[in-house]
């Protein structure tokens, strides 16, 4: 909606947030009849040699004990890196073994900035929960569809380039001049990458990156990570938009997937 004839105006933005959390994992158990011999699987897509089939894996339990182990697996661990390579797998009954469920969570998925007006900035924030149950840690990524814009993608508002244009994609640095305009993003809490921490970061809700934009095909970044078991950690996320004088009057809007990954 326009008010382009209005003497004020008044532009709004909203922040539409998908959710999307990757859990799935690979395994195979495989009863079969004695001998046991490697086999060769072949599809369009992959080839497996030599199947591994362990030895014997499992619960076991007693009044004083309760324990899970495999015996016999010879290429357990993961391969590749999720988000850095063209490929991720887990293998292995006990790498992927949870001791409970993955979760994650967001406190709202709906980010209102209201009124933009120039020289103020606007900011809104919710709170990313995780809950790993497994000992090998987590990542959670996030990414922009596109900076803010109208619909059919016109007069965007830019991602922030911060006070002294340094901040980008995967650095956070200072963004506290209200003149300056932009679209970015603030972390604080547990588990947030160190540049939103680092020297200068005064208060901690100083310093800003700006979004990795999907549709320049930019790298999505991670927002929250751990190598550690995580109990609902919790992080905060604080979107913030300034506008210049002439940027058109209407509604603009974007989304920001997020993509938790458990790493067992």
């Amino acid at each position: 909606m326009f008010f382009s004839q209005l003497p004020l105006l008044r532009r709004t933005s909203r922040i539409m947030v998908m959710l999307l959390t990757i859990s799935g994992l690979i395994g195979t158990i495989a009863l079969l009849p004695s001998p046991v011999s490697a086999d060769r699987f072949d599809s369009a897509s992959y080839t497996i040699q030599f199947g591994n089939f362990n030895i014997t894996s499992g619960e076991k339990e007693s009044t004083n004990y309760n324990v899970t182990d495999t015996v016999g697996q010879t290429g357990a661990g993961p391969y590749s890196s999720f988000g850095t390579g063209s490929y991720f797998i887990g293998g292995g009954f006990q790498y992927i073994y949870p001791l409970r469920d993955f979760e994650f969570a967001l406190s709202s998925l709906v980010i209102d900035l209201g009124e933009l007006v120039p020289g103020l900035h606007s900011s809104q924030s919710h709170t990313l929960t995780v809950s790993t149950r497994g000992a090998g840690g987590y990542k959670v990524y996030a990414i922009a569809q596109h900076p803010l814009q109208q619909s059919g993608g016109s007069s965007p508002i830019p991602f922030t380039t911060c006070d002294a244009g340094d901040c980008t994609t995967s650095l956070a640095k200072l963004w506290t001049d209200q003149n300056i305009a932009g679209f970015g993003y603030n972390m604080t809490g547990q588990d947030v990458p160190a540049d939103f921490t680092a020297v200068g970061c005064t208060p901690a809700t100083a310093c800003f990156r700006a979004f990795a934009d999907e549709s320049l095909s930019q790298p999505m970044q991670v927002v929250m990570s751990s190598s550690d078991l995580a109990i609902d950690n919790q992080s905060t996320m604080t979107y913030k938009a300034g506008i210049i004088g002439s940027q058109a009057a209407g509604s603009y809007q974007t989304s920001v997937k997020f993509i938790a990954v458990p790493e067992y």
